[in-house]
């Protein structure tokens, strides 16, 4: 251990003077037998080491982490550093010499008490450029202390490429989230934000709707499975999905307080996923959400149970129009997403399609959409029981009834196309009569002149043949007197 005293004065750099034969002696393990191995390459910055998982040391000194930082610091090669749980962890001396890594992309602490050394990492998540994912799983970051310094760690960043944020089983009860909602909506480039096992409450989901709400952000998958969520914190998350067009899961599960849903929390998401109120409306309803609180990857039992319990709440038919939505989020890209939810709610009369500004000359192409986009198609277990074959038929016929109710002009102007090309038909027979009457007339002209000529020559043989008499009898004559 006599080569690591002599980094006390320079915590950042490589001592020249430790030779591979001593890192390898200094982090050798009857534990991690290849940590050895791995440091002494880290150090030459090899290629074939793109990550970095350490196994239980506990067998080593402590004053190893600091070593091992500042190898850490200066390579270039590694992209993931694991770190697990373990008595002889040096925090403290492991950041200071991780802040100056440029290369690392993801970084997982896992059950690292960081309740009094979260201020020892936040240089590192601040400065790093590559960072893509931080998991700090079960770290004890404490409350809004801790919470406050990751914030404003990430607020500091220069660089927008953090992509995930594990803060999974942190217990940091329900606080005010605003700063860090502050830096994530900072991150643009977060898709999955991990909030589980926090005993979050009212307080967070306030926090966490302006995330929701924000139009720049990017989110994808919000976790907030196992917390306190109480039905008033739903439908504050769902009243900010209104106008979010990103978000597509968001797991609600096995919360202390999550025990029942009211009606008006499931009509705030029927709401949000397909706003009936108008064509525009519907448009710009929630396209992308695919999955709340598990709806979507239920087993039969689970599925009808829930569903026989939105029946209740929502009737029959609001309740598969939400399944429908939600099935088909997932499923298709979003204008075609969007046209279904349209054609549904024409379908069960809550907008008027014909009544729209949609040009009447697109309206036989919106007719023919009727007989594919059926939403019972997703009503995944039982749509045996509410839809007979007889039903939809009606549904159908009715839905094109009204258009065409509405827009009489289809079959009037298709009447009128009609008569229009009947007509240019037989301008058209009436153009080639004319022609073949031509035709005729010219071909008769022709045999009249040909006639005439043929005529002419016979005349003109006729005369020659005479004079050639004529001119035989006179010399016959001649021949005579002589």
């Amino acid at each position: 251990l006599e080569p690591i005293r002599t980094m006390d004065n320079n915590k950042n750099n490589i001592d020249q003077a430790i030779t591979d034969d001593d890192d390898v002696r200094l982090f050798t393990s009857q534990y991690d037998t290849k940590l050895a191995k791995r440091a002494v390459r880290i150090k030459h910055n090899d290629a074939r080491i793109k990550t970095l998982k350490v196994g239980r040391v506990d067998d080593l000194d402590r004053r190893i982490w600091r070593r091992l930082g500042c190898l850490l610091g200066q390579n270039t090669r590694v992209k993931k550093l694991c770190i697990p749980p373990m008595d002889n962890l040096d925090l403290v001396g492991l950041c200071a010499g991780i802040q100056s890594n440029r290369s690392i992309e993801k970084l997982e602490f896992t059950r690292i008490n960081l309740q009094d050394s979260m201020s020892s990492l936040a240089p590192f998540l601040s400065s790093n450029p590559s960072l893509k994912s931080v998991d700090l799983d079960h770290c004890k970051i404490g409350t809004s202390a801790g919470i406050d310094i990751l914030s404003t760690a990430l607020i500091n960043r220069s660089h927008d490429t953090l992509e995930e944020l594990n803060l999974n089983g942190n217990d940091f009860g329900d606080i005010d989230l605003d700063q860090l909602v502050l830096a994530l909506n900072r991150n643009t480039d977060l898709r999955t934000l991990n909030l589980v096992c926090n005993e979050i409450g009212q307080r967070g989901c306030a926090s966490l709707a302006k995330l929701l709400s924000n139009r720049e952000s990017n989110l994808e998958v919000l976790d907030l499975t196992g917390n306190s969520i109480d039905s008033e914190s739903v439908i504050i998350l769902i009243n900010s999905l209104a106008k979010n067009n990103k978000l597509k899961t968001l797991e609600l599960g096995y919360n202390i307080r999550h025990i029942h849903i009211p009606p008006s929390g499931w009509a705030a998401l029927l709401k949000c996923l397909c706003n009936t109120s108008s064509i525009n409306d519907i448009f710009n309803s929630n396209h992308t959400l695919e999955n709340v609180m598990g709806m979507n990857c239920m087993d039969p039992i689970s599925w009808m149970a829930r569903r026989n319990a939105f029946d209740a709440a929502l009737g029959i038919d609001n309740a598969n129009l939400l399944f429908a939505s939600i099935y088909v989020n997932g499923t298709l890209n979003r204008m075609l997403v969007a046209r279904r939810k349209i054609l549904w709610s024409h379908a069960r009369g809550n907008v008027s399609i014909g009544d729209s500004s949609i040009a009447t000359g697109a309206m036989p192409t919106i007719i023919s959409w009727f007989r594919d986009d059926s939403n019972i198609q997703y009503d995944k277990y039982d749509c045996e029981r509410r839809w007979s074959t007889r039903k939809v038929i009606l549904a159908r016929l009715d839905s094109v009834y009204r258009i065409l109710r509405s827009r009489p002009s289809i079959l009037q102007n298709g009447r009128a196309k009609e008569r229009e090309r009947t007509k240019r038909k037989s301008d058209e027979m009436k153009g080639l009569r004319d022609e073949n009457k031509e035709l005729r007339e010219e071909i008769k002209r022709l045999k009249a002149i040909n006639g005439n000529d043929i005529n002419n020559v016979q005349d003109e043989n006729k005369r020659l043949k005479t004079m050639l008499q004529a001119i035989s009898r006179i010399s016959q004559g001649g021949a005579d007197a002589h």
